[in-house]
């Protein structure tokens, strides 16, 4: 599974507005700067993150995005599910499964990569990626 561009910019803008929690708005400009990303791409992706109650914008001269959770209470999945919708490995892990084979042999391999795949992601939060990038 390859995670798509969107996704990785999520996560990659995600985690600079959470560096700055508490610190006050982050324009789009100051995030596409600090890690050399796309701005035309990321006010679609900030748009899904704020539509999903990630990220909340605020308007005005000094408006920007902020965190709209503490970044410990969100995690890298979140983030990928916000502008993916529901990740799956897939079509047998899709939610409802797009695969009539339910006594194939692979079935069980797939679901148990598919559980260790949002277990992971679903245990790292936004925290912890600002706080890794700090060391």
């Amino acid at each position: 599974m390859k995670l798509s561009a969107a996704a990785e910019l999520a996560v990659r803008g995600a985690i600079i507005v959470a560096a700055e929690y508490g610190n006050g708005p982050v324009t789009l400009n100051e995030i596409c700067r600090r890690r050399d990303l796309p701005k035309q791409y990321l006010v679609k992706i900030f748009s899904s993150l704020s539509r999903s109650g990630l990220v909340r914008p605020i308007r005005g001269k000094n408006g920007g995005y902020v965190l709209a959770r503490n970044p410990s209470e969100v995690t890298v999945l979140q983030v990928i599910e916000a502008v993916e919708g529901p990740t799956a490995l897939n079509y047998c892990q899709e939610d409802p499964p797009q695969c009539d084979h339910v006594d194939c042999a692979i079935r069980p391999i797939w679901a148990e990569l598919q559980r260790i795949f949002r277990e992971k992601l679903g245990s790292v939060t936004l925290a912890d990626c600002v706080n890794k990038s700090a060391d």
